[in-house]
């Protein structure tokens, strides 16, 4: 079931008012690789005390908030109403009281979620019309929040870290896939990374990914953009993809003139663009199964998930460790912990080269944290056939940018949503551009 509509953040309210017009592609066959995550790996819908946990992580978890702020803002009311009806199941049991006071204080530790989960269900199981006090709060989060929480079955509180040197030496050791000379994929990412504080070391494990694709994977060309006063991991970067360029960035992080930069400055223009983050860890098939599903000609762009994961930090040294250093050819998701964002229109985006140019690429205006990528699939599915599909995209750890301005309010609240054309020029080495609209 889609999210009711409602106005109740500038992202709700763009939703509401000028929709992502998604034609939905879902997999019927839940044992599919990359099915949801949230679908398939998470326990059944008929067992409360899980769905009951999970909720009390989320109302209490101090990254919540900080994944995505809107995601917060629309779904924390419907955290409290969950909390409220739990309240009234563990009233007067007091071993379930004290576990649940336990897990509010300590969100983060698995143990005490464990424990709490353990001895509700217990109750649970004593008291069966209990669950009728919460089913009604549980339903209408189930259908209305855009952050979950995922805890895999086999997931553990400790991994070794896994740090920038470590993936480094683990490129240096391997080698890059022969160029794409045909023109087929050309795959952008965007990076800034002023403190060295975990993305440029996401980056390098999410180009580690991009090499160990499958035999029969289409070749591809990869362009890295770095925003930064200078080049400051040029020479982490350069020696691993086909074209570093760096673009002169000051003042919040630009993604949408870094990733027009990326495009349109590369020699070899490509049939189809690969727009994708520099935290994202991808399977050994992602190249092959996105190619192939241009294979529809009424097809011009897509999401490929449904879900993003974003990995705690835990969670992230285990996958870059089995994914990127061990070879494993996907996440070991039952072995990971994080947040599951829902619709997430950011993360990666697969477009053919001509409607990017048609509508003028990302909309440079947006700087700052939010907004641009659901502007660009507003504009992209309001110009062609855009899909979304059902896969998982894996989101590394990282530190995370602010969010709003002092004030409060959102960075780009005052870019009008759909508007770009890119008629005065996008994409320049220059600068971003302040004009380009309809």
């Amino acid at each position: 079931m889609q999210p009711r509509p409602c106005t109740c953040t500038p992202m709700c309210e763009l939703r509401t008012t000028n929709p992502m017009r998604l034609r939905q592609s879902r997999r019927a066959d839940p044992t599919f690789a990359a099915a949801s995550v949230f679908r398939t790996a998470d326990p059944s819908a008929n067992d409360l005390a899980g769905r009951l946990t999970r909720y009390a992580v989320l109302a209490h978890e101090p990254s919540v908030p900080i994944v995505a702020a809107d995601y917060w803002l629309h779904s924390e009311p419907f955290y409290l109403d969950v909390m409220g009806g739990l309240g009234s199941v563990v009233a007067g049991e007091p071993e379930v009281e004290s576990a649940l006071a336990r897990l509010v204080r300590q969100p983060d530790d698995t143990a005490a979620e464990r424990r709490f989960e353990n001895r509700l269900r217990s109750l649970l199981d004593r008291r069966p019309d209990l669950g009728g006090q919460v089913e009604g709060a549980l339903d209408a989060a189930d259908d209305n929040v855009y952050i979950h929480y995922f805890h895999g079955s086999g997931c553990e509180s400790t991994a070794s870290p896994v740090e920038l040197d470590d993936v480094w030496q683990r490129a240096k050791s391997t080698q890059r896939p022969e160029p794409d000379r045909s023109g087929e994929i050309h795959v952008v990412i965007p990076l800034m990374d002023r403190t060295g504080t975990g993305r440029v070391r996401n980056l390098v494990a999410c180009l580690l990914a991009l090499r160990d694709q499958s035999p029969s994977a289409p070749l591809h060309q990869v362009t890295v953009v770095e925003y930064d006063t200078h080049p400051r991991w040029r020479h982490v970067i350069e020696p691993m993809v086909d074209r570093y360029i760096h673009v002169h960035g000051t003042g919040r992080f630009n993604k949408s003139w870094t990733v027009n930069v990326g495009v349109c400055q590369t020699r070899a223009p490509a049939r189809l663009l690969c727009l994708l983050d520099a935290d994202m860890v991808v399977d050994r098939d992602f190249l092959e199964r996105n190619r192939a599903r241009f294979d529809d000609p009424g097809h011009d762009a897509h999401l490929p998930h449904t879900e993003c994961l974003s990995l705690d930090v835990t969670s992230t040294h285990r996958v870059i460790a089995q994914r990127c250093l061990a070879g494993e050819p996907e996440a070991p998701l039952p072995m990971s912990r994080g947040l599951l964002l829902r619709d997430a229109p950011g993360g990666c985006l697969w477009i053919r080269s001509e409607l990017f140019h048609r509508i003028g690429g990302f909309d440079e205006r947006y700087a700052g944290w939010g907004g641009e990528d659901e502007d660009m699939i507003v504009r992209t599915s309001a110009a062609g056939a855009t899909v979304q599909y059902d896969d998982v995209m894996v989101h590394l750890a990282h530190e995370r940018p602010p969010m709003r301005r002092g004030d409060g309010e959102p960075f780009n609240a005052h870019v009008p949503v759909g508007t770009w054309t890119g008629e005065s020029g996008y994409g320049s080495l220059t600068g971003p551009a302040t004009a380009g609209t309809s």
